[in-house]
């Protein structure tokens, strides 16, 4: 009987061993992935069941557990209106009730079970442009021991990364190499991109009393004596390089320079104030200059300085990999509205 007992409990630890476990579900905006701890057993794939009236689509995962700290965070989404994951004991459910028009796919990817959603939609394309680069370092810290290059690039891959998911992106430059400054809208407009941004750092003289991040926009106007300082230093890396400013392709019409200058001063307002908070450094607005890279895009753009890299409080809030990854966040949050 003893030796019943033993090869039964035997059975048993052995079938929970090769259960499957949860370990993390993650709800982005336009895809669900549910990932295994595959040292505690297989990764399993669901039975999946859709109910077009009530537009529910259900994942039971069989002989599956649910690893206590999964949390299922919900994100706004015009993909879903509803996510929930319940443990039934000897499966875990997702249960998600999709918005009007949207389709869905699944497969396994690996360890994980990854469900993408689609609402037909056209894919938005956005340019991210990382400012100098290579031989042009761009501003520099005190000591010159910092590059703008290099901590624009950071948080450019960021931002891409952040925008992945619901974006078409294309980088002007994703590794420490040089890249004309007409060049730069040029990439952009090859492709026809919808939005183009440009990272910086900024500098001034006075450093301990210049920090704060700020935005400009493109605008033939009359800039402030500080917003054309501001373009000359960026517009004078045009000659590593790259055509005269005056041979860069200029935004053709009234029209649609003004449209183009609408859509970008209505991202530009929201962005700075995000920026400013993610970084928690001074809000310094949003200026019009007559910006090279942005007067050579075809479209709707900005240019972000995120902060002084010669103010010592602005360069370690820069330099903090948290802090870099939530100014993408911000900056990518926002994008998503401007686009929705």
């Amino acid at each position: 009987m003893r030796k019943i007992a033993v090869c039964l409990l035997w059975i048993l630890l052995s079938f929970a061993a090769w259960a499957g476990a949860i370990s993390a579900v993650k709800i982005g905006r336009s895809k669900i992935t549910v990932e295994f701890d595959t040292k505690k057993g297989e990764a399993r794939k669901p039975k999946v069941e859709y109910d077009s009236f009530t537009r529910l689509l259900y994942l039971e995962f069989p002989d599956t557990d649910l690893s206590p700290n999964v949390k299922a965070g919900k994100n706004k989404s015009k993909y879903y209106d509803d996510v929930q994951v319940v443990d039934h004991g000897n499966s875990v459910g997702v249960f998600v009730t999709l918005a009007k028009d949207v389709t869905y796919t699944g497969a396994m990817k690996g360890k994980s079970y990854v469900v993408n959603l689609d609402n037909g939609q056209k894919q938005y394309i956005i340019a991210i442009d990382a400012g100098h680069g290579g031989k042009d370092p761009g501003a520099q810290s005190r000591n010159k021991a910092v590059d703008e290059k290099n901590l624009a690039l950071a948080v450019a891959k960021l931002l891409r990364n952040e925008l992945a998911e619901d974006f078409k992106v294309i980088m002007t430059r994703d590794t420490d190499v040089f890249i004309p400054l007409s060049e730069r809208p040029a990439i952009a407009n090859r492709v026809k991109c919808d939005f183009f941004i440009s990272v910086h750092i900024n500098a001034a003289p006075n450093r301990s009393e210049a920090s704060g991040s700020e935005i400009y926009y493109f605008s033939t106007e009359k800039p402030s004596a500080y917003a054309a300082k501001i373009a000359a230093f960026e517009n004078s890396f045009s000659e590593y390089g790259g055509k005269k400013d005056s041979e860069i392709k200029q935004i053709m019409g009234s029209l649609a320079y003004k449209k183009n200058q609408e859509k970008s001063v209505n991202f530009a307002n929201p962005t700075v104030e995000a920026i400013a908070r993610s970084l928690r450094l001074p809000n310094k607005g949003i200026h019009g200059a007559n910006f090279a890279v942005l007067r050579g895009f075809d479209g709707p753009g900005v240019l972000l300085e995120l902060g002084f890299i010669t103010n010592q409080t602005d360069l370690k809030a820069l330099q903090n990999p948290k802090n870099q990854k939530a100014v993408a966040k911000a900056v990518a949050e926002q994008v998503r509205e401007f686009f929705e």
